[in-house]
């Protein structure tokens, strides 16, 4: 069976990174390891933005993105790196944190494929009537933008698969390793997006100390951050326990289960050779239940 996120975006696996890098040499890596490496493009002033879409063509011919949480991309910067993005004619295009209907049809007129980040239902319907061409669902437990919302991956993805079961849809979010990635899928997911599982490789180009909170997290060590949109940040103690001092950095629930720097060709072997695993191990318990006679 063909992977519908695989062949929507040109990849060999269904890994979608982040938008946790503004730097191309990162986001080659993911895309030469198989996956959509990606370049976050809300902060740089269009003209560097260009050189970096440029650079990661030098670095690799696969696929890549280039993200953009709206409300977080400055006002007199959003309409010229839409157009840029079509006359670069960058592969796909993520947007986030803002009504899909903006530049939806400008930017699949340009070529580019779509996806949009969302954190509920009802967001998954508005996309879908915008025309994106998939959908990367955000749960309360993912490291990135939800505003207000705190709906879990375990009633997020099946309900948007439930609702719109022809749309490709991403689980952007809670994986870290193969049981995650297996796990999803068995949810409706064709593929998941990860960033904090990024962070911590040794191609990620993160201060020292981003890795040593991820590593030294456990599953009560994040919290929602104050403001509009609401990523989920480390908590203040684990900052103290850790550092010495009070420092912020945006991460995922899943830092709970990250408890080694690898490489991104071994996060990558490990998602699916995990996640073959996790399925199987699944299908023969399953089966087990059938007829337990049988096994």
């Amino acid at each position: 069976m063909v992977n519908r996120i695989s062949a929507l975006f040109g990849i060999r696996y269904p890994v979608v990174m982040g938008a946790i890098s503004q730097m191309p040499e990162f986001a080659a890596c993911v895309s030469n390891a198989g996956g959509l490496g990606g370049i976050a493009g809300a902060a740089a002033p269009p003209e560097v933005l260009r050189e970096r879409i440029r650079k990661i063509r030098d670095l690799t011919d696969k696929p890549f993105s280039i993200n953009f949480p709206i409300v977080l991309t400055p006002e007199k910067d959003l309409q010229p790196k839409m157009e840029m993005m079509a006359e670069e004619k960058v592969p796909v295009v993520i947007t986030s944190a803002g009504n899909p209907k903006l530049w939806t049809a400008f930017l699949k007129s340009g070529g580019c494929t779509v996806a949009h980040v969302l954190p509920t239902l009802y967001h998954a319907r508005k996309a879908v009537e915008a025309g994106v061409d998939a959908i990367i669902a955000e749960p309360a437990e993912s490291g990135g933008y939800r505003g207000e919302h705190e709906v879990s991956m375990m009633v997020l993805i099946p309900g948007i698969h439930r609702a719109c079961p022809d749309m490709p849809l991403v689980a952007a979010g809670a994986v870290a390793d193969g049981d995650g990635l297996a796990a999803v899928m068995a949810l409706g997911a064709d593929g998941i997006q990860m960033g904090t599982r990024f962070l911590a490789t040794t191609e990620a180009n993160v201060p020292d100390h981003v890795r040593k909170l991820i590593l030294a997290a456990i599953d009560t060590s994040t919290m929602s951050a104050e403001g509009r949109v609401k990523p989920r940040i480390n908590r203040p103690e684990l900052a103290m326990e850790v550092l010495g001092e009070k420092r912020q950095t945006q991460m995922g629930q899943v830092a709970a289960l990250i408890d080694s720097v690898k490489t991104v060709e071994q996060v990558m072997r490990d998602l699916l050779e995990g996640g073959s695993a996790a399925s199987a191990r699944v299908a023969a318990a399953m089966a087990s239940l059938r007829d337990p006679a049988a096994v």
